[in-house]
């Protein structure tokens, strides 16, 4: 790298941080005035704003009613459709957006898999088929890993998914969107229960974009003036 390029990325660059990048536990949260929409995710994010809340759909696209009927099922994200008849499955879409004066790449997303059934978590002969895709902001898909036949765990330790993404800037204008599917759509086909999860993190890297004070600025320019001269000269 040139003198004048490593100058330029002092000034305008701050370091960049591996990190979660935005969670939510679903503690706490509740259902919407719709049934298919989950509100109050307390959002933990870095370098992204809060994506708010979380809407249910079934395979047609139509809102799908989230699971309800008791304490455990409101603290996960488990619409309630059974989806072990087959191609069953559901999807939520995730807005990411890139706060300002921020630099955000996604590498991975992680959640624990989550069987219902009856309201309780199953964990004999039940399974589970996730895909997780990242789009664009003009609905392009970027990346998309799906993750077939996961058997879910019991209500104290369902099992950990992991999503390994390419590594995405979102470096575009607008909002990306990270798109979740879940249900029974990769053969073996499930024996009947309601797919879910919980403890969703999106993972990546973070940078504030550094905005020099005037003076700063003024060193610098300076600085590349200088640089300029006494390169005109040894070249003479």
């Amino acid at each position: 790298m040139h003198l004048l390029e490593r100058l330029l990325c002092l000034v305008f660059t701050a370091s960049t941080n591996a990190s979660v990048i935005a969670f939510t536990d679903f503690n706490d949260s509740t259902i919407g005035t719709s049934s298919n929409i989950k509100t109050n995710l307390n959002w933990s994010v870095n370098g992204l704003n809060a994506p708010g809340d979380m809407a249910a759909k079934n395979a047609g696209g139509s809102p799908q009613a989230l699971f309800d009927s008791n304490a455990f099922v409101q603290d996960i994200f488990i619409p309630g459709l059974n989806t072990g008849n087959g191609n069953t499955f559901w999807t939520t879409d995730i807005p990411l957006t890139v706060t300002s004066g921020f630099d955000v790449t996604v590498t991975d997303v992680t959640f624990n898999a989550v069987s219902v059934s009856g309201g309780q978590a199953q964990n004999v002969n039940r399974r589970n088929d996730y895909t997780v895709s990242l789009l664009s902001p003009s609905a392009v898909l970027l990346d998309e890993v799906t993750v077939g036949d996961m058997t879910a765990g019991t209500g104290a330790g369902q099992p950990l998914v992991t999503f390994d993404l390419a590594d995405t800037d979102l470096t575009g204008l607008g909002t990306y969107i990270l798109r979740i599917k879940g249900g029974d759509f990769v053969p073996p086909g499930e024996t009947g229960n309601h797919t879910g999860f919980d403890n969703l993190s999106i993972n990546g890297t973070f940078s504030a974009i550094a905005v020099p004070e005037p003076s700063t600025f003024a060193l610098a320019a300076l600085g590349l003036l200088g640089l300029g001269w006494f390169t005109r000269r040894r070249k003479r």
